[in-house]
């Protein structure tokens, strides 16, 4: 298999199409007139999915693929290209590259192939890899379904994998980080599709989307990036808002406890939009004999800087009416990490950050959080006394640290 990119012949054919796939704003249907009397559909430039597995015999903008993140930096990557798109199974698709007057159709190499799924953080489904090449040989996929297909033009290769449900997954949702709460699809269709569950039970924390049970999807390991990143990886989790979704984005905080109605929506062309509808008050818990501790690399404990793994300080609470608190004495934090407040010692069960809970204290200020919700500590070597407070009837924390 033949780099893309460093093909002579084929250089500013692919300089043009990524230009284009950045810049891309309509698909021209209009016709001009050659020198020769006849006429040349107009079509932006571009990588798009065509062929008798999807919806599109033609040069659609629904079927364009566009630049994505690198999960690896999360930062957008211009030679990494993605589409969510329904595919049937049988007859497959190619990718066809337009750059000026040029075709150029995309198909699989001798090594694309399935790949076995759940290792590394990637989607617990069966999915396929490998390189790309320039050939009228169609990709395929096995059942009908909506697909994640991604191609590197500079390290030629792709991805196809499919999405067999959307979750909800993080400490505000009955699995804690460990387990999805899956949204099922309601059926197949080709231009639009919906996954949804209802009666979620949802507390006052964090979560995500992610699809197929993954973090991310590898298609290359070796690329040096710089300054010790390698690899190129596309996110298969959404973060940063419910209604302003981003690959990989920072965790969502869920404000309020309560019954969730949680829905993913899909449309060619448009991509998701996602909806988490409460429809109803959860039951008052007792945290009586709920464990609770400060886990985090922004924590010292016995001279020494602490871990993700094994939970601190842990202890349950002392009662006052619907008032549990918890208490933590001479905790020393870090600058050089973050922590958060963790039930057990693992995360199946519940986790809070710093969105969730009121500062208070005159240590308040010395905290300030990151995208994935922590307490980051602001003045390092600092010791506090900290107390952890949920007010069981309004759902309501509080983090009050005293300096010691």
């Amino acid at each position: 298999m033949k780099d893309l990119l460093l093909k002579s012949t084929k250089m500013v054919a692919i300089a043009a199409a990524l230009f284009g796939v950045i810049t891309l704003n309509s698909c021209k249907d209009d016709e001009e007139v050659t020198p020769g009397g006849g006429t040349e559909e107009l079509v932006e430039d571009g990588f798009y999915i065509q062929g008798p597995s999807s919806a599109y015999s033609g040069f659609d903008i629904k079927a364009t693929m566009a630049a994505t993140r690198n999960e690896v930096l999360q930062e957008e990557r211009a030679s990494l290209l993605e589409i969510f798109t329904a595919l049937k199974a049988g007859e497959g698709f190619n990718v066809i590259q337009v750059a000026g007057a040029e075709r150029t159709t995309w198909g699989p190499s001798a090594d694309f192939a399935d790949q076995t799924g759940g290792v590394a953080d990637q989607p617990k489904v069966t999915f396929q890899r490998g390189s790309i090449e320039a050939t009228s040989t169609r990709f395929t996929v096995p059942t009908d379904g909506l697909y994640h297909v991604v191609i590197d033009t500079e390290v030629g290769k792709a991805v196809i994998v499919p999405v067999e449900y959307w979750g909800v997954i993080g400490a505000a949702t009955p699995g804690g980080w460990s387990d999805d709460t899956k949204l099922e699809s309601t059926g197949f269709d080709m231009s639009t599709m919906t996954f949804t569950k209802s009666e979620i039970e949802m507390t006052a924390a964090d979560f995500k989307f992610r699809y197929s049970g993954g973090w991310k999807v590898e298609l290359d390991s070796t690329l040096d990036l710089g300054d010790g990143k390698k690899g190129i990886k596309v996110n298969a989790n959404f973060g940063e808002a419910v209604d302003a979704l981003v690959p990989g984005g920072a965790n969502i905080n869920n404000a309020q406890s309560g019954y969730y109605t949680a829905t993913m929506v899909w449309t060619a062309g448009s991509g998701f939009v996602a909806t988490v509808e409460r429809t109803g008050d959860l039951p008052t818990f007792d945290y009586s004999s709920t464990e609770l501790g400060l886990v985090g690399n922004g924590l010292m404990v016995d001279g020494a800087q602490h871990n993700w793994d094994v939970t601190a300080f842990i202890s349950t609470p002392a009662k006052n009416g619907e008032i549990f608190t918890w208490a933590y004495n001479d905790v020393e934090v870090t600058t050089a990490g973050s922590f958060k407040v963790r039930e057990g010692q693992d995360w199946t069960k519940a986790s809070f950050g710093y969105p969730q809970v009121t500062m208070a204290g005159d240590g308040a200020g010395d905290f300030e959080t990151n995208g994935d919700g922590n307490f980051v500590p602001k003045v390092d070597g600092q010791k506090y006394d900290i107390t952890f407070s949920i007010d069981a009837a309004s759902d309501t924390k509080v983090f009050t640290a005293t300096k010691k």
